[in-house]
This record gives C-alpha cells, structure tokens and sequence, in this order.
C-alpha cells in the first residue's frame, strides 16, 4: 500500500469571532492511498497555517510540506514517517502549527492502519483500559461568577458531570486553590501552552 495524496481540509464557520472558540475553525487531514483506504486526523491550529504546512513545496533542499514527504510511502511505516516529516520540517518549525499538522497526520496514518487491518485504532494501541468515557461539558470562561454558575448549573442539570471553562493565568491559579479544598483532583489545560 502506498499514499497517494494527502490534503488540508479548512473546516470554518461563515463568520469566525475573536475568541477563543476551537469550534469556530478547523483543519482535517485526509490521506488517500493507491488500495482505495482514506484516513482522517483532525488539527486544532490555525487552519490556513496548518493547511500551508501540508501543501508547502520543497524549499532549499531543506524543508518540505508534509505532502511531498508522504506522497508514495507505506502508511504501516508510521514511526519512520513521523522522523522523517520531524526531520525535513525543522528548517519552519519544530514547535506549534508543524507539530499540530504532524499529529494530524499521525492520526490519519493510525486511521488507514486501523482501516486496512480491520482493527480499531485503540485495538492496535495497546488496547482500551476503560469501556466508557465521561463526558464534559465545554465552555468559554463566563464574565462572573453568577454566569459562571448559572452555565454550570444548566450544565448539571442536562446531565454533565463535569465541565471546563477557560481561564486566565490569575482565575487558573486562584480556582486550582479553591479546587483542591473540595476535592477536585483534575484541571485540562488550566494555562496556555507554552505560557501567554
């Protein structure tokens, strides 16, 4: 088996507003072989960057787009490929949007894998630890504490368990501390990566 094409799809609302919205905008990465198998990695990046990552032509003998790097390699090679698009991206970027796009397309690798063997990917993983997984419920930070209890109250109500908002570096370090007195043992990306 062996890649054929790989594409940035831009997924986006009509409209995009300026928050931090990650359902606003995306890139899907879809990987076409020559055996008639599509695999699918979802990137939450910019997506026009990410897209630009994918379709980038080969630049001072140094750099390529993930396109070129793939395009007539083995899907079941997924750790050589990764090295390999890790190696010829360092010229752009060894941080943020490549690495974004590379995971998509590790995804989408595992995808095609999964697909060709007729295994699910967690199957193909190690296996799965757990038969279910809790769902949350996500939201952006609230402007104050009543709307912030409000949100979570409707939340609760229609049966979440949990819930994220977003928070500042200030909220993140004052509510960590109000957690911990009652119990509550885990915050998803209480920060920015790689700080603000």
């Amino acid at each position: 088996m062996k890649i054929t094409n790989v594409e940035g799809i831009i997924l986006c609302l009509p409209v995009r507003q300026p928050v931090a919205d990650g359902t606003q905008d995306d890139l899907l990465i879809r990987i076409e072989t020559d055996e008639g198998i599509t695999g699918y990695g979802e990137v939450d990046t910019c997506p026009e960057v990410g897209k630009a990552v994918v379709d980038a032509a080969m630049s001072h003998g140094t750099c390529y787009g993930l396109r070129e790097i793939l395009v007539g390699k083995d899907p079941f090679d997924i750790e050589q490929i990764w090295e390999l698009m890790y190696r010829k991206t360092h010229y752009y970027g060894r941080l943020g949007v490549v690495m974004h796009a590379i995971s998509g397309v590790d995804v989408a690798l595992w995808d095609i894998v999964g697909k060709a063997v007729g295994k699910p990917v967690h199957k193909l993983l190690g296996g799965s630890y757990c038969s279910d997984v809790r769902a949350y419920a996500s939201l952006l930070m609230p402007d104050n504490v009543p709307e912030v209890r409000e949100a979570v109250r409707r939340y609760v109500a229609e049966g979440f368990t949990a819930v994220k908002l977003g928070y500042s570096l200030k909220e993140a370090m004052q509510a960590a501390r109000e957690f911990e007195d009652i119990g509550i043992f885990w915050m998803e990306e209480p920060l920015p990566p790689r700080g603000v």
